[in-house]
């Protein structure tokens, strides 16, 4: 199952048809929704109202709460997104929340990447004002949420699939990626000199989908660059925030 939560400014639940009618503009080859109106059910109360969607061999749920994600867990994670490393999206407050659940068939990019097209469905149907992807580790911005999904690429959806941790390494800066466990890889610590900041969430962003693309890690001592002539080692090394986990350390000159 596959988990994700829309953060709402209050306890509306959207319309399945809307959601199905936004779902083309993000939908990829192969993948397909389709809202399944089910009769009431009087025992459950409103605010627990369920919007079911049929994906063509699964089965997609999104329920109400009516009140925000507890303990500050998704305002904490907007700090992660992409999203918001520029400083000009701050997660507004939110007062509700949907929980979408995704049971379907296929590897882990496949329904990350149809889950996605959902999400955005979903922000695109309701109030939405944050996405919250705890496996990635980071809530993001809705309408940078949809401009990454219509852009129907895996390549660009990895922007939406990890959350990235910035720190300083002394002079320099570690940018440390989130949530690389969902494909069972460990994450990047990318240490970067304050010159090359501006190439640094790229170049991150290539390494990752590396990674994904292959399936597997990369081995202790194998280079990387941006170039043919770039050779950048790989050394794992214990995560700065798990000291338990290994990350695999790239260091830019």
């Amino acid at each position: 199952m596959n988990l994700a939560f829309v953060l709402l400014p209050e306890a509306k639940l959207p319309r399945g048809g809307a959601i199905e009618r936004a779902f083309p503009a993000y939908a990829i080859d192969g993948q397909s929704l389709r809202y399944r109106p089910e009769k009431p059910d009087r025992s459950r109360k409103a605010s627990e109202d369920a919007v079911v969607l049929d994906t063509g061999g699964g089965q997609a749920m999104v329920m109400l709460l009516p009140t925000p994600i507890p303990k500050g867990e998704a305002d904490e994670a907007a700090r992660y997104s992409i999203s918001a490393l520029n400083g000009k999206w701050k997660l507004p407050p939110h007062q509700a929340h949907l929980i979408v659940t995704l049971h379907a068939p296929g590897n882990v990019t496949t329904r990350l990447s149809l889950l996605t097209s959902i999400l955005a469905a979903i922000a695109e149907a309701s109030s939405a004002v944050g996405i919250y992807c705890g496996d990635a580790g980071a809530t993001h911005d809705p309408r940078f949420f949809r401009e990454i999904a219509r852009s129907r690429t895996n390549e660009s959806r990895l922007m939406l699939w990890t959350g990235i941790s910035i720190a300083r390494e002394g002079a320099r800066y570690g940018l440390l990626s989130l949530g690389m466990s969902q494909f069972e890889l460990p994450d990047l610590l990318l240490v970067v000199p304050p010159a090359k900041t501006d190439e640094a969430i790229p170049f991150m962003l290539d390494l990752l989908g590396m990674v994904v693309r292959d399936g597997k890690p990369l081995p202790e001592g194998d280079t990387v660059g941006r170039s043919a002539t770039e050779k950048l080692p790989v050394r794992y090394v214990p995560s700065p925030v798990d000291p338990k986990a290994k990350v695999w350390r790239v260091e830019m000159k």
